[in-house]
């Protein structure tokens, strides 16, 4: 039943993917703008989808750490399902991701249009300045801007230490991080085949203000991850 519920799942889920990436073409000659409200609606629909057909549902805890002044948000990183569900809860945010999914048929147009944030990862410090850059002016313009600190999909459960490039942001942008861990990654597990339902929890943290050294943050920054994700880990499905 699990694997038949998957595979109808999966089947919806990426058909949907492609009509919608399809359909949004149009979107990349309008503003930005108009493009993340596109995505907003589209991440409401694919949630409904996960939710019905998979029987994955989420709650989120803490909503009070969404804060109404720009700030960056420090997410646990598990599965795809962090990267397309939740745009919905924030106001235009902007992404912080790997410079090969801008070259994704479709997707890549959708996220430079906007405004997502590409690490090459090849021209270390000289990546690291154009990220700040970017993520500078949209923190000016009252943008959130969303990153994945640990780097790569972590197995649920489990921690790595976080990449140091996020010390830098923190320093230079002189904003709040607000660390997001979540479990999505129990029952939607990275690269697999197989869904199981049951509830995703989406807890916000505490947010990290300006003034600690960046060993202070990375330390701080490391533990919260660490003691957090124990923590989701005991949780009943």
């Amino acid at each position: 039943m699990t694997f038949l519920r998957s595979l109808i799942f999966n089947i919806v889920l990426f058909s949907v993917l492609i009509i919608g990436l399809i359909i949004g073409i149009p979107w990349r000659f309008f503003d930005g703008r108009y493009t993340c409200i596109f995505w907003d609606k589209f991440s409401r629909i694919l949630q409904g989808i996960t939710s019905i057909i998979g029987g994955i549902s989420c709650r989120f805890e803490n909503e009070q750490y969404l804060l109404k002044e720009p700030a960056v948000y420090a997410f646990r990183h598990e599965s795809m399902w962090e990267t397309m569900m939740l745009i919905y809860k924030f106001k235009f945010p902007v992404f912080v991701l790997k410079k090969e999914l801008l070259d994704v048929p479709l997707f890549g147009v959708m996220a430079r249009k906007s405004g997502a944030i590409a690490v090459d990862r090849e021209n270390g410090v000289r990546s690291l300045a154009e990220v700040m850059k970017k993520m500078s002016e949209a923190i000016a313009a009252g943008r959130p801007v969303i990153i994945f600190p640990e780097g790569t999909r972590v197995p649920t459960g489990q921690h790595v230490p976080i990449k140091r490039g996020i010390a830098l942001f923190y320093k230079k942008l002189n904003c709040p991080i607000v660390p997001v861990v979540h479990n999505a990654g129990r029952f939607w597990p990275r690269r697999g085949f197989i869904k199981h339902p049951g509830t995703i929890t989406v807890r916000f943290l505490e947010p990290i203000v300006p003034g600690l050294s960046q060993d202070e943050f990375m330390e701080k920054l490391n533990n919260v991850f660490k003691t957090e994700v124990e923590k989701l880990n005991s949780l009943e499905g």
